[in-house]
């Protein structure tokens, strides 16, 4: 599914509805899972970060500097949201703990799709399957990252076998939230080695 295409759900959950897009979103999906802090994007808030661009050729080591400004209203359910990480975890629970969609749903979301060849892709409707090593074991992960002016800026993890979920974001475009978001799922993994304290 293409980021068209989740503006046009976002249009037949709207026409389905029969009542604006970002209204059913706040009844049926921020307030019931306590996300306070998610809402749609308002250019110049006062309280939402400053994004930063890397300087020369997306390479960060070059150096940031400011990002233009960015108007992304118009995205609807592919993009107009700004959130922080511990929303998007409390996201990412509800979809595990099923207290969004029936589980056949979420497992529709989920699998991964076929080509019209019939040939087997790593990805779901929006959300990317991959293979990690968890305390040693491998686990299948879902997710899904998200881009800033093409270079990856926030990545939100869930491994449901493990029972756990991740979100990672940067206020830089061309980070790499998806390899932090893995590191830290190892980290919090059951059975993952203990770092004791230092002395």
């Amino acid at each position: 599914v293409s980021a068209h295409g989740w503006v046009l759900v976002s249009a037949a959950i709207e026409a389905a509805a029969r009542e604006p897009f970002l209204r059913v979103m706040r009844k049926e999906v921020f307030e019931p899972l306590g996300m306070d802090d998610t809402r749609a994007d308002a250019p110049g808030t006062a309280d939402q970060a400053t994004s930063y661009f890397p300087r020369f050729a997306a390479d960060p080591r070059y150096g940031p500097e400011d990002m233009r400004p960015l108007d992304l209203s118009c995205y609807a359910g592919a993009g107009q949201f700004v959130s922080t990480p511990s929303d998007l975890v409390r996201f990412g629970l509800g979809l595990s703990n099923r207290r969004l969609l029936q589980p056949a749903t979420l497992a529709r979301l989920l699998a991964g799709q076929r080509t019209t060849a019939g040939d087997a892709t790593a990805y779901g409707l929006g959300w990317a399957r991959t293979s990690v090593m968890l305390a040693g074991r491998p686990a299948t992960a879902v997710g899904h990252d998200g881009h800033v002016l093409g270079g990856p800026a926030v990545s939100l993890l869930m491994v449901p076998e493990r029972r756990l979920v991740v979100a990672v974001m940067a206020n830089i475009s061309y980070a790499d939230p998806a390899g932090l978001a893995r590191t830290l799922a190892n980290a919090f993994a059951p059975g993952a080695p203990v770092t004791p304290a230092a002395p």
